[in-house]
């Protein structure tokens, strides 16, 4: 009996190792098999990319099919003919890989690969990238398939009391924005009243990120902000950046101008035009004793991204990513007062004939400090705070750092 009953043990032992060591090959074999799809997914945006940029050389007047909104290659897409015969290309799982363009000039193509993380083309870059995700806390809290793009997530805290979206502490002013088209309602993200002057409304064709942008017609359009001393930078860091689409550069068009009054330590961040003295076709930092241009010529039709960094007392202007303006910037800024988006504080300041996307005003920290890759769509990420059992009174879960 005794024998009987060890050997059944052992029998069951073996079983229960022989389990094992098949779950072990099981996850292996899928491992192996998840990088072989991945290594598929490459394969195939990169077929898709060099597909559409062949299209443009053959078709150079021809501009892409606009999809900000993304749509499916070989499915929703408008016009899949820019694909060739890779638009049969599908996903191992049997999905559509999907295409992206705002402008008609510009695109995107992603997958999603086996570890939930995006693999896109960007052809404004020409670079190929993979987007890590955003890990959710206790599995509960967080946002739509673990991603935050510039309009707002949605919130998946099961239980507890929903959330805010808030920014980061060095955000002083985040305007994305985003509306219907033709739309009135400007926000910012920080809770500063806009006020909006002219014929200023959000345009949902020409964007950047997110639902729209703001559109500013050169006669009389702009946006304003109440005085407040998060403008005051001192002598400390700060980072100004935005996104911005010119329509004309017959003139001086003024896109933030944080001087409120002449008396106080200001700044301003114009591009001009035509207009000679140096400053022709240029962007253009001025502090009341500094007046700096960068050394690019900018042209019309097309989106810039724009970022002015102090750090350490050292300023540099980046132009889409690139550093093209760096000197010692020592100006204790005090300014309080207003701010002014689309044209210059006074009434005989030019207007801006364009869009702006995406603004922000990081006070107290250099967000960049070396040439960078321009920000994607899943670019600015929010703190959760979540009350409740889903993820403890008043945790900071999901989504909870800027770049």
């Amino acid at each position: 009996m005794n024998k009987q009953a060890f050997t059944l043990i052992e029998l069951l032992v073996v079983i229960a190792i022989i389990g094992i060591l098949a779950g072990f090959i099981i996850v292996s074999m899928g491992g192996a098999q998840g990088v072989a799809n991945d290594a598929r997914r490459k394969a195939d945006i990169n077929q898709l990319s060099k597909a559409v940029m062949i299209y443009k050389t053959n078709n150079p007047d021809t501009t892409l099919p606009i999809d900000p909104d993304g749509c499916t290659i070989g499915g929703t897409c408008s016009d899949n003919s820019i694909f060739g015969s890779a638009s049969v290309l599908r996903d191992p799982n049997g999905s559509y890989y999907s295409y992206e363009s705002a402008d008609g000039v510009n695109f995107t193509i992603t997958s999603r690969l086996s570890n939930a993380n995006n693999y896109s083309f960007d052809s404004s870059t020409g670079l190929y990238s993979e987007d890590t995700l955003i890990t959710t806390i206790n599995g509960v809290c967080g946002t739509d398939n673990d991603t935050v793009t510039l309009s707002a997530p949605t919130n998946t805290c099961s239980t507890g009391t929903s959330s805010a979206i808030t920014t980061d502490p060095n955000t002083v002013l985040l305007m994305h924005m985003d509306g219907t088209d033709n739309g009135t309602t400007f926000n910012d993200q920080t809770g500063k009243t806009v006020t909006r002057y002219g014929d200023t409304k959000t345009i949902t064709a020409t964007k950047k990120f997110g639902s729209a942008s703001a559109y500013f017609d050169g006669n009389g359009d702009y946006l304003s902000l109440p005085s407040s001393a998060d403008y005051s930078f001192g002598t400390g860091d700060f980072t100004i950046d935005f996104w911005v689409y010119l329509n004309s550069l017959n003139a001086q068009n003024t896109i933030l101008d944080g001087r409120g009054v002449l008396s106080a330590s200001p700044w301003v961040f114009n591009i001009f035009g035509t207009i000679g003295g140096g400053l022709a076709n240029s962007f253009s930092w001025y502090d009341g004793s500094h007046h700096v241009t960068v050394g690019i010529t900018p042209t019309t039709g097309q989106w810039y991204h724009v970022a002015v960094v102090r750090s350490s007392g050292v300023a540099k202007i980046y132009v889409n990513g690139i550093s093209y303006f760096m000197a010692s910037l020592p100006a204790n800024y005090s300014n309080t007062g207003a701010i002014y988006v689309g044209r210059g504080f006074d009434s005989s300041a030019f207007y801006l004939n364009g869009y702006i996307d995406e603004l922000r005003i990081s006070k107290g920290i250099a967000r960049w400090t070396s040439d960078f890759t321009p920000p994607n769509s899943q670019y600015y990420w929010w703190n959760w705070d979540c009350n409740g059992s889903g993820g403890g009174a008043n945790s900071t879960c999901g989504a909870n750092k800027y770049q």
